[in-house]
């Protein structure tokens, strides 16, 4: 049987002047679904390590909303 997976969701917020807050989900520590405005990290399957790293380079807070293992498919 496959190893569960492991799904996180996740907030950003970003403060003025482009102040925003944003979602993310990823599975397994990659992005697999993002907010628009921060879709280059879905489409770049950005780890997270490297979103926290991102976030911190531009003064943004991220965290964890909710975590959960999932079963693996197939």
């Amino acid at each position: 049987m496959a190893d569960p997976v492991i799904e996180i969701l996740a907030q950003i917020k970003a403060p003025k002047p482009r102040a925003f807050t944003a979602g993310l989900v990823l599975h397994d520590d990659v992005v697999v679904e993002a907010a628009p405005i921060i879709g280059f990290m879905k489409r770049g399957k950005w780890t997270r390590a490297r979103v926290r790293e991102y976030c911190r380079q531009k003064g943004w807070a991220i965290s964890v909303v909710h975590e959960m293992r999932r079963p693996a498919h197939g």
